[in-house]
């Protein structure tokens, strides 16, 4: 069954707007339509629970939820329901240090050696260099994420996550994805604005219409309900296994420690949708600050990486935005720049990954629903 929320205008594009923007509207047609696809979407993937929304234009949004949020006990999934977000969360940590780099904290050409005096990589290397994939440094062993995986109750430090990671080779031209980097901009970020990370994106990013709800973990805590998380231990096909057991970390103590500002991030779908607007949108981050996090170079994407923030296309549509693969969970995070909307869809269930048919039918729907009369 699909729970499904409308806002800025109950019945979606029944209120007059003297001045309204360019670009897709939400009208009761289009908002049935996304409902179906949705529907028709969980049918076809057969996962435990998934959420979506799309913030328009205008402000107007559309959002839903279908299947179970905890199998078990069959509690469903809403629009409501938290979810962690993985990897989307490199987008928030690059925003910070746009900020710091606005209010003349941090240098976003200071080498990272100046604040991470343990840095062993390449002294070229850049805080820039960090947030778009370049700096030289790779990811963490992959025994590492397997201890991670087993023990979620564990708590996880940066020194360990860097510790697992081989030593940081030249700085490269092409993106090489690497999550231990955004853990070492994390301790930058951390000693350039004087607090946690957490207290600088509340005040920095989220604490706006659009983002109160958001929670970086492990400092924070995503508001109840929350879902569950499934991963598949003996392949795929088999019984699945929650990741998290009803913990208030998401998806467990382990991975929320761990995945810090690389992947830490949390809350409700709709709140994700809403704050990737007005990040992307423009009403973050000064303009020449969006410009260099839109900077695309190759790699790590289909169509290249700025900072924080990668770029691909449907349909010959360009999007902005970042993917999230965690443990039993999938995010995707997606502005398209042309039509000024924004989409979120979060499931979980980490066999589905960007293959999911959600995201593109969802865009579909609306650019379908601009060429109607």
């Amino acid at each position: 069954m699909v729970v499904v929320a409308l806002a800025g205008s109950a019945c979606g594009g029944t209120t007059k707007h003297a001045t309204a923007p360019p670009g897709p509207r939400l009208t009761p047609r289009l908002a049935h339509a996304l409902d179906a696809q949705l529907r028709d979407g969980f049918a076809e993937e057969a996962i435990a629970g998934v959420s979506a929304a799309i913030v328009f234009p205008d402000g107007r949004e559309w959002s839903a939820a279908d299947g179970l949020a905890v199998v078990a006990t069959k509690q469903p999934m809403t629009p409501r329901t938290s979810m962690p977000f993985a990897s989307v969360t490199k987008m928030a940590t690059a925003a910070l240090a746009l900020r710091y780099a606005e209010e003349g904290r941090l240098g976003l050409d200071d080498a990272i050696k100046r604040w991470y005096p343990a840095w062993n990589g390449d002294p070229r290397a850049t805080v820039r260099d960090l947030l778009g994939h370049v700096a030289g440094i790779h990811d963490a062993r992959d025994s590492f994420y397997m201890r991670v995986r087993s023990h979620p109750d564990a708590t996880v430090t940066p020194r360990q996550w860097i510790a697992a990671t081989p030593r940081p080779g030249p700085r490269t031209h092409e993106a090489v994805y690497s999550n231990t980097g955004f853990i070492i901009a994390g301790l930058i970020l951390q000693r350039a604005g004087r607090q946690p990370v957490a207290a600088g994106m509340r005040h920095e990013l989220f604490d706006h219409p659009g983002g109160e709800g958001l929670a970086m973990q492990p400092t924070e805590r995503a508001h109840p309900p929350r879902a569950y998380s499934y991963w598949y231990p003996h392949g795929a096909g088999n019984r699945p296994v929650a990741v998290n057991h009803g913990g208030a970390l998401m998806p467990s103590r382990s991975a929320a420690s761990a995945g810090w500002t690389a992947g830490a991030l949390a809350g409700d779908v709709p709140l994700l949708a809403r704050w990737g607007q007005e990040l992307l949108g423009g009403h973050i981050l000064k303009p020449a600050s969006l410009r260099a996090m839109t900077d695309f170079h190759p790699g790590a994407f289909p169509l290249g990486y700025g900072l924080g923030l990668g770029r691909d296309t449907i349909d010959g549509h360009t999007m902005w935005g970042h993917t999230g693969g965690g443990f039993g969970t999938h995010t995707e995070l997606w502005h398209v720049p042309a039509d000024n909307l924004t989409i979120a869809v979060s499931w979980n269930d980490d066999e589905l990954g960007r293959e999911a048919v959600f995201l593109p039918h969802l865009l579909r729907a609306v650019w379908a629903s601009e060429k109607r009369p």
